[in-house]
């Protein structure tokens, strides 16, 4: 009875790593995409996100309670199939097995290319591009049902930035720069959703209190055709899965001084870029114009 409830473990384990981890061509039946999407929130980059990594870690629990519970009848029964010449090799695979997995795993995880283009590292360059451009046209509103749009940036240097709820690729290491910049050098925080579809109205403030965003940060929303809008109006690129819902786009972030004038345009910038930014936005513009 253990030896075989261990092959079963044995068996489906396996099958369970290669559903979650191998390579999926184009040719592929439909219900193995959307299998492995269910089950595993596939990444861009073919690896399971964290919910499907706990998904992948289900049946450990399982070997550890047959070891536990029969773990001298599958001693007792390996030992008597090991006997003969087939027995032997029957064995060994089965003991192997599980490094076997283990190790595909961890070659498949070295493999994945990366998700996103690494935040630059260093001061900002003293020659890096400020620029001075007015602040594309939008109209949103915030968490607190206000419309917003870009007189509201006026007085205050801000970062904008855009980002969405689902998100497990780009935006956290974001988030994080963000955060921690805009708490660094008391500027504004706003992040525009993405996916107006699924942050709606209502959820912002949720969003916001997620995110760990500074006092005074801002969350956008609104109707989809006016999100949409201003993702196009400040040029960010993206590709939405119709099937999973999921957005690939670009770390964009922009500096804005007080004047609501865009001084600085990043992709992927660091804490340190982020606040030397403001930094730099601020000398000089402490005059609001109306």
């Amino acid at each position: 009875m253990a030896l075989c409830l261990y092959l079963f473990w044995t068996v489906t384990s396996a099958a369970w790593v290669w559903l979650a981890l191998a390579p999926v061509a184009e040719s592929a039946p439909p219900w193995l995409v959307q299998t492995r999407d269910v089950c595993f929130g596939t990444l861009e980059n073919g690896l399971p996100d964290v919910h499907g990594w706990i998904s992948l870690a289900a049946p450990l629990p399982m070997l550890v309670a047959l070891v536990v519970l029969m773990g001298g009848d599958l001693r007792s029964q390996l030992a008597r199939l090991s006997r003969s010449p087939v027995g032997f090799a029957l064995t060994l695979t089965l003991l192997t097995m599980p490094g076997i997995t283990l190790g595909y795993a961890a070659l498949r995880v070295a493999q994945a290319p990366r998700l996103a283009v690494a935040p630059e590292v260093g001061p900002l360059p003293q020659e890096y591009p400020m620029v001075d451009e007015p602040c594309p046209d939008f109209q949103l509103q915030d968490q607190g049902g206000r419309l917003f749009g870009p007189k509201q940036l006026l007085g205050q240097v801000t970062i904008v930035t855009f980002a969405y709820a689902h998100c497990q690729t780009v935006c956290p290491g974001l988030l994080e720069n963000l955060r921690q910049a805009a708490a660094a050098t008391h500027c504004k925080a706003v992040v525009v959703t993405l996916d107006p579809r699924r942050d709606t109205c209502g959820s912002l403030e949720g969003l916001a209190r997620h995110w760990e965003l500074p006092a005074g940060s801002v969350m956008l929303g609104g109707e989809v055709d006016e999100v949409e809008k201003a993702i196009a109006a400040f040029g960010v690129p993206i590709d939405r899965d119709l099937k999973t819902g999921d957005i690939t786009h670009p770390a964009l972030v922009f500096v804005f001084d007080s004047r609501a004038r865009l001084r600085y345009r990043f992709t992927s910038p660091s804490r340190a870029w982020l606040e030397e930014a403001a930094m730099r936005s601020s000398a000089g513009n402490t005059r609001v114009i109306r």
